[in-house]
């Protein structure tokens, strides 16, 4: 696995100091719960310009976040080698009640590189209908246990119903 561009994207972020999360499968490589990552996505929440501006030695290329559902102000490709660097600024994702927010929530380090939160991208894996990897995710938390405060967090946003109970059930695991 190449983490050379992936590496080259965090340092620049850590040293101004851009809150950032490794998420995607990404994440599920720093589980243990995949051997393959197709790109790198990074969540931030800081302006468009001032990340612009903090990445400016880098080819950067502004892509569409994506059709329905997702709601993302922003997405940048950094690396246009595989593994791609994707940066998606305010990630988001529309569901049938509304916008919901999947806030960048660092819950780990993995080669030194800050991880973002399982129980955010089982949310975020479950709203984009990638069934595969929501119930790894799911089935992580319920051996491993989940993060009760982002669990809370995650439920007051606009989920659907069946999300919802399923959040629940890792509440009272």
């Amino acid at each position: 696995m190449d983490y050379k561009n992936l590496i080259s994207v965090v340092k620049v972020l850590e040293q101004n100091n851009i809150k950032y999360a490794l998420g995607g499968s990404g994440l599920l490589l720093s589980l243990g719960l995949t051997n393959e990552v197709n790109d790198w996505d990074i969540t931030i929440e800081n302006p468009k310009n001032e990340l612009l501006n903090v990445l400016k030695s880098f080819d950067i290329k502004e892509i569409d976040s994506g059709d329905y559902p997702f709601a993302s102000k922003y997405k940048f490709l950094v690396h246009n080698v595989n593994p791609k660097v994707e940066i998606i600024g305010y990630f988001s994702i529309k569901t049938s009640n509304g916008v919901c927010n999947l806030p960048t929530i660092s819950v780990k380090e993995w080669k030194n590189i800050q991880i973002g939160s399982p129980e955010v991208w089982y949310v975020a894996y479950s709203l984009m209908d990638r069934i595969e990897k929501a119930n790894k995710l799911f089935f992580y938390l319920k051996v491993h246990g989940a993060n009760a405060n982002i669990i809370n967090l995650m439920l007051k946003e606009p989920l659907p119903d069946y999300l919802k109970i399923k959040l629940k059930e890792l509440l009272n695991n």
